[in-house]
């Protein structure tokens, strides 16, 4: 099989292993949306913000500014099924709420909004005054850069390592292995081909959810 029509192969496999994780997720039960402390809620799982820094732990964090914390909970955006189906992919969800006064403006920021985060802590998309359905379409732009770049990410790093370039062949695979859970099967094969160049990493074992019943801080935070 060439190359090509492997990396095609992977990406069949990383579609219908997002479909079977959400599949697994909802015969679960899990409790997921903030504040609801109903297991049976199939809800977005969405984080409030507890703290005046952004997170950015993952690969990609949609962050949603809402007018209020009354419209976050109201929104259709608790139930978007395009949402939950990307939480399976490890996009980390944040509710950032108004009473955030001193962060939004120092992100230059104002309510309601919508932006996107990198594992640097940079704005990479932005929205102003955005709808549900532009959220989505602004999170489905970045993933597509993300895959785009994998696929691309991945087929050099099999030219590099039959051409004898362990060096720029290892990169490659560590890049896409770092962020294996935007595509897992993805990951595995990066794993592999990092095994074979005599580098060997293995999965970290996945800290504990965060408590689906934690509140939002309703402490007003003011910029002077």
């Amino acid at each position: 099989m060439s190359t090509r029509l492997l990396v095609r192969s992977i990406l069949v496999f990383v579609l219908f292993g997002a479909l079977a994780a959400q599949a697994q997720s909802r015969g679960q039960g899990r409790r997921s949306g903030p504040g609801t402390g109903n297991p049976d809620d199939h809800l977005v799982p969405w984080k409030y913000l507890q703290a005046d820094e952004l997170a950015h732990d993952h690969p990609v964090t949609l962050y949603w500014v809402p007018k209020s914390l009354q419209q976050a909970e109201d929104s259709p955006l608790m139930e978007s099924q395009y949402l939950l189906d990307a939480s399976t992919r490890c996009v980390d969800l944040e509710v950032l709420l108004p009473e955030r006064a001193a962060l939004l403006a120092k992100l230059n920021v104002t309510a309601p909004a919508a932006f996107i985060v990198d594992r640097k802590g940079e704005i990479t998309r932005k929205l102003d005054k955005p709808t549900p359905k532009s959220i989505e379409t602004l999170l489905a732009a970045e993933l597509t850069v993300h895959d785009d770049a994998m696929y691309h990410d991945l087929l050099e790093a099999g030219r590099q390592e039959k051409a004898g370039n362990s060096a720029a062949a290892i990169e490659l695979y560590k890049k896409i292995w770092d962020d294996r859970c935007l595509f897992s099967i993805a990951g595995t094969e990066a794993q592999r081909g990092l095994k074979r160049l005599g580098v060997t990493v293995k999965e970290t074992p996945a800290p504990p959810p965060p408590d689906p019943s934690l509140k939002p801080s309703r402490t007003t935070t003011t910029s002077h």
